[in-house]
């Protein structure tokens, strides 16, 4: 069996709105495009945190096998639902090839 560690960095981020975010990038795995949508929906979850933080309690995705060949993508996320100290969203990430994946997450709203 054969091994590699490849370790690449992910693309930045650029925040067009609350909720949309876009980048740049050559080629990128299922995993990279995974972060990237970590990435964004905790921003939009600081956001809307009064506190300004957030953090990631559970993640999941869901991949499309559409292949990420390069260019501009973007990531579209949404608030499902909100309660005091939780927050469940939802986020798309997309290309000109089309939809790569769909994640949820839930995070905690920092109070401090």
């Amino acid at each position: 069996m054969t091994t590699m560690d490849e370790t690449r960095a992910l693309p930045d981020l650029s925040v067009e709105a609350t909720g949309i975010a876009s980048f740049s990038a050559d080629s990128l795995d299922e995993a990279a495009l995974a972060a990237l949508a970590m990435r964004a929906m905790g921003r939009h979850a600081a956001a809307v945190s009064e506190a300004g933080q957030a953090r990631l309690v559970s993640v999941s995705h869901d991949v499309t096998g559409t292949r990420f060949a390069g260019g501009k993508g973007e990531v579209t996320s949404k608030i499902d639902r909100q309660t005091r100290t939780l927050l469940f969203m939802g986020a798309d990430l997309v290309s000109e090839a089309g939809l790569h994946l769909h994640s949820t997450g839930i995070f905690r709203l920092d109070t401090d």
